[in-house]
């Protein structure tokens, strides 16, 4: 997986979000038991945390910790 994951580096965020719902729509429209499945939904799981990683810095936060919109 090591040229797959190189290319999800290089890749925007709208497309791998856009890639992201491509592969979901292919799941969808196949056997769950099936292993064309399975080969889908691993590389999705990459996907889904590249774009995880990419947006986890974007939250606001406070200095005492996360932004609580009740706490002002």
């Amino acid at each position: 997986m090591g040229m797959l994951n190189i290319l999800l580096k290089s890749m925007s965020e709208d497309s791998l979000r856009n890639m992201s719902r491509n592969m979901e729509r292919k799941m969808d429209s196949l056997d769950y038991e099936s292993k064309k499945h399975t080969r889908i939904s691993t590389r999705h799981i990459d996907v889904v945390n590249e774009i995880a990683s990419r947006s986890a810095g974007k939250l606001p936060k406070r200095e005492h910790g996360w932004y609580l919109p009740n706490d002002d």
